[in-house]
């Protein structure tokens, strides 16, 4: 299994993007310049919104960010002017801190924050400005989560489980293609025989 040991977040500037497809874009071009930098590896990102309605994103990675005071600052520097130049910032102050890199110290550390995360319900909120969301999380091909159980059910049934859930989208709205932290109501519905249609629905290691 893939150990996550490093994490850096992301946040933008004073002025920062509305359209999620830019968004992405920016995280692409991380993502590729993590790869040059340190070669091969591992990685799960998540995205959120700040109180100010601005994206940030948490990205764990594989490796370690290195022992040695010297060579974690490199790396943090070399995080921080990556960041900024693929967001064209221009502002000196979020070159100082429009990125954080950490160790993840526990084993399980990557584990208790997944799990954290999908309790943050509220900086899940897109703000009424912002369009084109897009997957709030996405991973390198060697730690696609693996589903914990399969049942087919309709739409309907899916309304029905979720219709008492503060974040449950009008009938208007299409379902969500994640459910956060709704497993235990996938689970007991399952052991109540919700199997009978076309739709299949999974319980996931993220608590989906």
């Amino acid at each position: 299994p893939v150990v996550f040991r490093t994490m850096i977040t992301l946040t933008y500037p004073k002025v920062y993007p509305t359209d999620g497809k830019a968004v992405k874009d920016h995280l692409g071009a991380f993502l590729a310049w993590v790869r040059k930098d340190r070669g091969a590896c591992e990685y799960l990102w998540f995205l959120e919104f700040q109180a100010r309605g601005a994206p940030h994103i948490h990205l764990m990675y594989d490796f370690h960010i290195g022992r040695h005071h010297d060579t974690r600052t490199a790396f943090r520097f070399r995080c921080s002017a990556s960041w900024y130049n693929i967001v064209s910032s221009g502002d000196e102050k979020h070159l100082a801190a429009g990125t954080r890199c950490e160790a993840l110290r526990k084993y399980d550390g990557a584990a208790r924050y997944a799990i954290k995360y999908a309790h943050k319900m509220k900086q899940k909120a897109v703000p009424p400005d912002y369009r084109n969301v897009g997957r709030f999380w996405g991973y390198s091909q060697g730690v696609k989560p693996q589903p914990e159980a399969e049942f087919q059910c309709t739409e309907d049934d899916l309304r029905a489980l979720v219709e008492d859930w503060e974040y449950a989208p009008d009938s208007d709205h299409p379902l969500y293609r994640v459910l956060y932290n709704q497993a235990d109501r996938l689970r007991a519905h399952l052991a109540a025989g919700l199997d009978k249609s076309s739709e299949s629905c999974y319980t996931g290691p993220q608590d989906q």
